[in-house]
């Protein structure tokens, strides 16, 4: 019987389980569906707002052409009347003095002794007859030959037979903008781009882009192709709000366009001040770092076992307490949950899981002043910047083995004087913010030096001082040092200052690269005790 009920409640499991599956599977087939239906409408209401303004536009038009055929008309009409009511005139006196002349002739002939004058009637009547004015008169009634006649465009005939107003297609099948790129905030001047999945590939015809605001400013756009998939690409100069019209070759909007397009404004966005008050733990050590959690919201770490996090907007999310005693100095993700930090009290780095609960540590009797901390995924491995070793340590991320170390203390290329912070660049490189050298230094995956990126110097370009690095998602450096945040290319190459003078930043720390549309980033600024936020 225990059998048969285990066999029983191990069927009824795995029948649950198939039917949960097939319940998750409808689920998100009616959520397809539903999205389906409240695209055709959006779309449908799109077409008959382009089908009505299309309409006004001929019938605009159309008026606008028999307007000036009417006017045109009515000039000839009055004209013609003109040269008309002339030749009556003129030909009414004619009438008259032949009229005249005939009654006289007629009276002559009832009174003989008058024959005489006869003659001189004669004379009267050849001159009417050939007067200059005559002839004018038969030349007056030529003209009188021209009529207003209408004649239709027949092109435009031909062109309405057989085009119509226009052509309703379901193109939009064949072409839909990603989700995730019908509504898109960047920062002014930030290189957009839009996706556009293809769904049907033997209809691919041609894509074209407008990108436009609300004034009618215009701005140029691209579109290049691959195998699936369409990306148009463009830049806004001006801050508010713009929209890009995609359509394909039938000039028919793909599905998900206009887009969309809100731009803000480059420079300071919000301060999160005095980051103390969030705390319990040490309440006196000052904002060290900042990090991007999984959820999109700020971590901010201020040498305690106190996290802070704020949504993106500077709004105070919650407190985070780890439940280990440690003072938490730098930070990074490393997927799946996890984090690794470094920790003041303990000299070492710490691995913790999505809890903050310890996973295991590193560099326990090695490290004397770990810093920053970061993470090459490809080859799992940690750098660790020690302050006061002067170096920048390799560890194994799995097991926590030490590999190594790059760098020694110094000031000639290659060497270091109380490295603050490192990252790793896509192509795997390794940057060092080397603090006390003033420089920031790249080193490739053997540990060699590559070159020093950025040298010492207080004006834009130059660092002193540098305490933090990042690399964003176009693989550009971001730099604060002594008082200014800047933005650097992959090879060094100065491209703008992100803050300005006034913002307020003194000895910038830890930094993060917490929105890519808009390009936004955090810093942790040390000295004042606050978290700046700036769109770049």
């Amino acid at each position: 019987m225990e059998t048969a009920l285990n066999d029983i409640n191990k069927t009824v499991t795995e029948t649950m389980k198939t039917a949960e599956g097939i319940k998750r599977q409808l689920k998100e087939r009616l959520d397809v569906i539903t999205k389906e239906k409240s695209d055709l409408e959006s779309n449908l209401k799109l077409s008959r707002t382009a089908i009505e303004i299309h309409e006004s536009k001929i019938i605009r038009k159309v008026k606008e052409e028999t307007k000036i055929m009417m006017a045109n008309l009515t000039q000839i009409y009055k004209e013609q009347s003109k040269d008309i009511d002339r030749q009556v005139k003129s030909i009414d006196l004619k009438l008259t003095q032949v009229n005249t002349l005939m009654e006289s002739i007629k009276e002559t002939m009832n009174k003989p002794t008058e024959t005489e004058n006869l003659a001189s009637y004669q004379t009267t009547i050849t001159a009417v007859g050939n007067d200059a004015a005559a002839d004018e008169l038969d030349k007056s009634f030529a003209k009188t030959g021209i009529t207003p006649k209408f004649i239709p465009s027949p092109k435009l005939v031909e062109l309405m037979n057989h085009e119509g107003v226009g052509k309703l297609t379901t193109v939009g099948g064949v072409y839909k903008v990603n989700k995730e790129d019908e509504n898109i905030s960047v920062t002014k001047g930030q290189q957009l781009s839009v996706r556009i999945s293809i769904l049907a590939e033997s209809d691919v015809g041609k894509l074209t882009a407008t990108l436009s605001n609300s004034s009618g400013e215009k701005s140029a756009t691209e579109v290049t192709h691959r195998k699936g998939e369409s990306t148009v690409t463009g830049r806004c100069n001006l801050e508010g709000d713009w929209h890009m019209d995609i359509t394909d070759g039938d000039m028919s909007h793909v599905i998900g366009s206009p887009v969309s397009i809100k731009v803000e404004p480059v420079g300071l966005v919000h301060t999160i001040d005095n980051i103390s008050q969030y705390k319990e733990d040490h309440k006196t050590v000052n904002v060290t770092d900042v990090v991007l959690d999984s959820d999109g919201c700020m971590l901010v770490s201020s040498g305690s076992k106190d996290l802070i996090k704020f949504d993106q907007s500077g709004g105070f999310v919650s407190k985070i307490q780890i439940p280990q005693n440690v003072q938490v100095n730098q930070m990074h993700l490393i997927g799946n949950g996890h984090m690794v930090y470094g920790d003041y009290l303990g000299k070492c780095v710490v691995m913790c899981d999505n809890q903050y609960h310890e996973i295991r540590t590193f560099g326990k009797g090695v490290l004397k002043y770990p810093m920053g901390v970061t993470v090459n995924q490809k080859t799992r491995m940690l750098y660790v910047a020690d302050r006061e070793c002067h170096c920048v340590f390799k560890f194994n991320i799995d097991d926590g083995s030490l590999l190594g170390k790059i760098g020694s203390e110094g000031s000639e290329a290659g060497q270091m004087k109380e490295p603050y912070d490192v990252a790793v660049t896509k192509d795997g490189h390794l940057i060092v913010a080397d603090f006390d050298n003033n420089r920031i230094q790249m080193f490739d995956a053997n540990d060699k030096l590559i070159k020093i990126l950025v040298g010492y110097g207080k004006e834009d370009g130059k660092v002193v001082a540098p305490c933090g690095i990042t690399i964003d998602m176009d693989g550009n450096m971001i730099v604060s040092s002594n008082d200014k945040l800047q933005l650097f290319d992959q090879n060094g190459k100065f491209i703008k200052r992100i803050d300005n003078k006034d913002d307020g930043l003194d000895t910038p720390c830890g930094i993060a690269v917490i929105s890519q549309r808009p390009r936004r980033v955090a810093v942790a600024n040390h000295v004042p005790n606050n978290v700046k936020i700036f769109n770049y």
